[in-house]
């Protein structure tokens, strides 16, 4: 016997945007579902944990570092993708843009080239599938890259390579900006 599943209730892109610009936290959408309000607990959006949050700013401060001077930008946490038109909305953990600065009240971006999620045993299933089969719609985006604090592994997913997975024992080549990610830059204090 099976337990009954709460019934979703499907919302306009409008009216998620408009619920989430008064929400104190935040909150993901895709086709018409509010995550973590509504939708299965497997979807919703949890806290951070300090690793996760670690995990977090090394990587930021890491593509901060190594981008320099170059017209992109780095963005960690708040900054909210928009990978497909307006039929879903996330929060990647870092991405990166180049370009045109995007500046003031901007709260979402839909031209990333770079996405980091880092994953936790309540998102991983997310990140992996639903999320990266939208971010792989964005001809913007170059490298998916996921992390996990847990088992201290990186994957990295490159366009080039048909988003394949690069697996390397040392540093991690993005393919793009000469990115590379260091484990123990990427780990350090976890």
């Amino acid at each position: 016997m099976g337990y009954s599943q709460k019934a979703v209730k499907y919302f306009e892109p409008e009216d998620y945007l408009l619920l989430e610009n008064l929400a104190k936290n935040k909150h993901e959408y895709m086709d018409g579902v509010i995550y973590a309000w509504q939708g299965t607990t497997i979807r919703g959006m949890a806290g951070a944990s300090a690793d996760h949050g670690t995990v977090c700013l090394n990587v930021a401060i890491a593509f901060r570092s190594q981008i320099g001077e170059r017209d992109c930008q780095v963005f960690a946490t708040d900054m909210r993708v928009r990978p497909d038109g307006y039929s879903s909305y996330f929060y990647p953990d870092v991405a990166v843009r180049c370009g045109p600065k995007v500046e003031g009240k901007t709260k979402d971006i839909d031209d990333a080239c770079i996405i980091v999620e880092v994953l936790s045993e309540t998102t991983e299933g997310f990140d992996r599938q639903d999320k990266f089969d939208r971010y792989k719609r964005m001809a913007s985006l170059e490298t998916y890259v996921l992390i996990d604090p847990n088992l201290r592994t990186i994957e990295v997913f490159r366009r080039a390579l048909q988003w394949r997975v690069v697996t390397d024992a040392g540093r991690y080549d993005l393919g793009l900006l000469d990115i590379k990610l260091d484990p123990d830059a990427v780990f350090k204090g976890v």
